[in-house]
């Protein structure tokens, strides 16, 4: 089975200044991902070395610089699933994991699917996860932004409903056994209510994996992707035989035709083509199959204008 790797690092409008950290962050964790598939990894390790390698990047929404909710915290949420048995794991709400992909995986690997909050870091200290401080997540964009949020809405009340970010950061990989694997993780929306749970950490809505289909991960607005099941909605094109691009692009329009939402998914087939889609106006997104000579990365703006590839 040839190996096949695609990651994504958010949906959303990603500003010009921030265009060659996205560009870059995804190109390193696909070359992270790549090297634990060309060691015969498990295509679960390369998505979870993949997705840990992009929320180490301060640049990305996932992990350390993740944007913060109404009370200036970080709240993480990610997930995990495979496709030979259909096993997942996901956490929502945790504050103090640095890296709430691994515990997403360790949570995969329990009698748990979905463990959130308080909950989700018994669960890691349990398991002997490191803990971190909540303002060890945090960067000083993220500050800045919040303030000034802070002094817009500190005499409306109004929470983040308007708000259209979508910087969720995912991956979907095909190993040599032919094993899928999908991934999410995210900082969620900026300013959202405490505990707010968008789709990252919800099976077939934000990751879903099945060997005899493929694998797909989302982005984007979470509430609208979650109504529609996204993920498990595009594997069922794919199962109905739709090549994969178009599959991807079918699963985008139903997000827009039923619930006017915004968003974005990666795709692989079982047999390791690849196809993304969205409707945001950029989605920052790398990927390398077996056959190609070197990977593509690029943060591509809607109608399919590259503004960097390297």
């Amino acid at each position: 089975m040839p190996l096949s790797l695609i990651v994504h690092g958010g949906a959303w409008d990603i500003p010009e200044e921030l265009v060659e950290a996205h560009d870059s962050g995804c190109r390193a964790a696909l070359l992270e991902g790549w090297s634990t598939l060309q060691a015969d990894g498990h295509a679960l390790d390369a998505v979870e070395v993949a997705i840990r390698k992009m929320e180490d990047n301060p640049a990305l929404n996932a992990g350390t610089g993740s944007v913060l909710n109404s009370e200036g915290k970080a709240q993480l949420d990610a997930s995990l699933m495979e496709g030979e048995s259909l096993k997942a794991g996901a956490v929502a709400a945790v504050e103090t994991v640095r890296n709430p992909i691994s515990l997403a995986r360790m949570v995969l690997q329990s009698e748990n699917v979905l463990l959130v909050a308080e909950g989700a870091v018994q669960f890691a200290r349990a398991a002997g996860m490191d803990e971190c401080r909540n303002e060890d997540l945090v960067v000083e964009r993220e500050v800045r932004l919040w303030k000034a949020w802070r002094r817009e809405h500190e005499s409306d009340g109004q929470g983040a409903s308007g708000l259209a970010a979508g910087d969720t950061v995912g991956a979907v990989a095909v190993d040599g056994r032919g094993n899928v694997a999908a991934g999410d993780s995210t900082g969620g929306r900026p300013f959202k209510h405490p505990g707010r749970v968008g789709d990252s950490p919800l099976i077939g809505c934000g990751v879903y994996a099945d060997n005899s289909v493929g694998g797909a991960a989302c982005t984007g607005w979470g509430e609208s992707i979650t109504r529609v099941v996204l993920a498990k909605t595009a594997l069922d094109l794919l199962g109905e035989g739709k090549p994969v691009k178009e599959a991807a692009e079918l699963a985008v329009q139903s997000l827009i035709d039923r619930v006017d939402g915004r968003g974005g998914v990666i795709m692989i087939d079982a047999t390791g083509n690849v196809g993304y889609a969205f409707n945001t106006a950029a989605l920052a997104c790398a990927y390398l199959r077996e056959d190609m000579s070197e990977p593509v990365a690029s943060v591509v703006r809607l109608g399919n204008r590259t503004l960097r590839t390297s």
